[in-house]
């Protein structure tokens, strides 16, 4: 005997098969209830469109997103709380300060000493002591007011004393087998110039002016060279001025003229001793003017361009001794007569000195 449970109606198990099957205890109707949840959450979270008076709303408090138009720092409409007032002070912003511009205030820096040795080159010393560009500047043209800056040897010491914003007001040298320089900064009557401390109570050359002894060219220079009337290579004490017959000589610097007459290979020559041990000679003329003895200035007319003596055409051969010893003439700068030393300025131009030597020394 068949009973229900082993027989089923073939159209409910062809239902049966097609519905799918729910996790026990879910049925039909919790399933309806789960559709009827999902719809719901669904629908809730959609955008909603709002209404005219409330979009403004929602975007003061940032809710709507930027791309929707969000904004923010808008004034809330006012609701049926509010409860107006009479007055109601308005806010003034507060005014924008601007600090003030400070302008940087120049330091003064000094006073600072540099020392060192001359060793392969003065300059590339003096900067890797420490010296700037420009006080190294500053420090040769001191040394140039009475030294040849070339011949400093590597053995030589460099002292240097800087005062405020690096003004350099004090250039000495220690050389070996000669006295030490020591130049100092004065000023007088609003020009500055420098001073060699050691000698500033000795009579000093009043500076003049150097000429260049006639309007030409140099044809030689000072050195060895073939001499084209001997045909040999000969030293060559100074420098040949090719200029025209007849054309004025002058003198170098101011000085006294020492011999004017006939020197053999020279012609016709004319000797001007200088301050300082200088000694100029111009050979060669067609005519002397200045006399023996006589005092000349820089500039001066003292003869005219020839061919006299062993020479090949006009010019003047113009030769500088220094202390008897023949020196470029292209080198030298001449210097006039002397002067009686001002006893008050040495005295205080070596207390200056003094002062200037104590920077750098340890106190007590």
């Amino acid at each position: 005997m068949l009973t229900s449970r082993s027989h089923t109606h073939p159209f409910r198990r062809a239902l049966a098969s097609d519905w799918p099957r729910l996790p026990w205890p879910l049925g039909w109707k919790s399933a309806g209830a789960l559709a009827l949840l999902c719809s719901t959450v669904t629908w809730a979270s959609l955008p909603s469109p709002l209404r005219t008076d409330e979009s403004g709303q929602w975007q003061a408090l940032a809710i709507t997103p930027l791309s929707g138009g969000g904004a923010t720092g808008m004034q809330m409409a006012p609701t049926q709380a509010v409860q107006p007032l009479e007055f109601v002070a308005k806010r003034v912003p507060a005014p924008i300060e601007i600090a003030p511009v400070v302008q940087p205030v120049a330091q003064t820096i000094g006073p600072m000493r540099i020392r060192g040795r001359v060793g392969d080159g003065l300059y590339w010393s003096l900067r890797a002591a420490g010296a700037s560009p420009e006080t190294a500047a500053q420090y040769l043209a001191a040394l140039a007011t009475e030294v040849d800056v070339g011949a400093i040897a590597a053995s030589d010491g460099f002292d240097l004393v800087l005062g405020a914003n690096r003004q350099l007001l004090y250039a000495g040298l220690s050389r070996v087998g000669e006295a030490p320089l020591r130049l100092v900064r004065w000023s007088t009557g609003g020009e500055a110039q420098w001073i060699d401390a050691a000698n500033a109570d000795r009579p000093a050359p009043v500076t003049s002016g150097s000429a260049w002894p006639v309007n030409g060219h140099i044809t030689s220079y000072f050195g060895y060279r073939y001499h084209p009337i001997l045909h040999f290579t000969r030293f060559h004490a100074g420098v040949d001025i090719g200029a025209s017959w007849g054309a004025p000589i002058v003198a170098a610097g101011d000085g006294q003229v020492v011999s004017a007459g006939w020197a053999g290979g020279y012609g016709r020559e004319i000797r001007i001793a200088h301050a300082g041990g200088l000694t100029s000679t111009y050979a060669h003329m067609s005519e002397m003017v200045a006399q023996p003895g006589s005092y000349v200035r820089a500039g001066q007319l003292i003869g005219y361009v020839g061919s006299s003596g062993l020479s090949t055409g006009p010019h003047v051969h113009f030769e500088v001794l220094r202390r008897g010893v023949p020196v470029n003439p292209l080198s030298v700068r001449f210097a006039g007569f002397t002067r009686a030393p001002d006893t008050h300025v040495a005295g205080a131009v070596k207390a200056r000195l003094k002062q200037l030597l104590s920077v750098g020394q340890r106190q007590g």
